[in-house]
């Protein structure tokens, strides 16, 4: 029997622990008893991206470097090649997802099996934080008080009501990645002591309507309050809306080490709700803060984390059980529980590329 040919296509750098993961679990595994499922045990890897000595290309079976900056069009027809020239089985979604999924027939018809987080108009949903929100029905999950504003006299106002709730306030791009222009407002010290001193995250007041001051009209920031309690990253793995596994992760507080991979039922209930709400499908990220000692929605990431690797230590090889649920070798309730009450950490290596 040939080898299950598995594809990651261009993503982030987190597409090396995926492959490292994937490998070692294929390899120990030991066939299990449930329907006519007999899991994965040989598997043959192919790695693109767009640079030459991506890492990942050091650990796959295979690797080939994609096209830069393709249309979409040009983008497909790469895939649906490459698909037909490798036999590829299994095919988890990094560049391109949501106009992959919209081209699903397209694969299918090549026998290949997507692993994909949502459905297109899913994936433009959670692009943007502000829509997100917004499309959370009440009693589905908390999300923080906010507004979505395109000026400064808009932000004026959000700030406004903001701190009449006697909220601490902050602010971010309603889509961004990485938390990439998030900052709380504070006043404490001047301008030039933030700067050189004070945390990267904070700003005051006067910088920031300084800063939006500058253009008529920006594109929508979310203002909202600051959550200061505990924040929760959770990994998790679905098959069309029934959640199979989720690994609770809190980050470090004070003087902790590591992050926690957590025994927590309500976060793990909230990401099966939301889960379903979502209809959410293969390896995605939720992420959760709490205040108040109520944990509130802050986004779904659509794609592995970059902590993914940590939660993989609970005994649960996310990307092995992905590949069997997409293949049907496995269904949610055969994906082991994760163990709880570890706390995990991460050694930096040098490899040769």
């Amino acid at each position: 029997m040939r080898p299950v040919t598995v594809w990651f296509n261009k993503s982030l750098s987190s597409t090396y622990n995926l492959i490292e993961t994937l490998r070692a679990a294929a390899a120990s595994f030991s066939p299990r008893p449930w329907g006519e499922g007999s899991g994965v045990r040989g598997l043959r890897i192919l790695c693109t991206h767009t640079s030459p000595d991506f890492p990942a290309f050091r650990i796959s079976d295979a690797s080939e470097v994609e096209p830069r900056g393709p249309t979409t069009d040009a983008y497909l027809d790469f895939c649906l090649d490459f698909v037909r020239k490798n036999g590829v089985d299994v095919f988890f979604l990094g560049k391109m997802q949501r106009q992959i999924v919209r081209a699903r027939q397209r694969f299918e018809n090549l026998g290949v099996r997507l692993v994909n987080a949502a459905e297109a108009d899913v994936l433009d949903l959670l692009e943007s934080k502000s829509a997100l929100y917004a499309s959370i029905p009440a009693g589905l999950a908390p999300v923080p008080d906010y507004r979505v504003v395109n000026t400064l006299a808009e932000f004026d106002e959000a700030h406004a009501w903001l701190c009449g709730r006697q909220r601490t306030v902050c602010f971010k791009p309603a889509v961004s990645m990485f938390g990439l222009g998030f900052r709380i407002l504070s006043e404490r010290g001047t301008a030039l002591d933030r700067l050189l001193y004070g945390s990267a995250l904070k700003i005051g007041l006067p910088e920031t309507r300084q800063f939006l001051g500058q253009l008529p009209r920006f594109r929508d920031l979310v203002v909202m309050q600051y959550l200061p309690g505990p924040e929760r990253s959770v990994d998790c793995l679905a098959r069309h809306g029934t959640l199979a596994c989720c690994v609770v992760r809190r980050k470090p507080m004070g003087t902790e080490g590591g992050q926690l991979l957590e025994d927590n039922p309500a976060i793990e209930e909230l990401a099966r709700r939301l889960t379903a709400h979502f209809r959410l499908n293969g390896i995605f990220n939720i992420q959760f803060r709490d205040c108040d000692g109520t944990p509130f929605l802050l986004e779904i990431n659509p794609r592995p984390s970059g902590g993914l690797h940590y939660a993989c230590l609970s005994g649960v090889a996310v990307p092995y059980w992905a590949v069997c649920l997409a293949l049907g070798s496995a269904r949610p309730e055969d994906v082991p529980r994760p163990r709880t009450g570890l706390r995990v950490g991460q050694v930096n290596k040098a490899i040769l590329l």
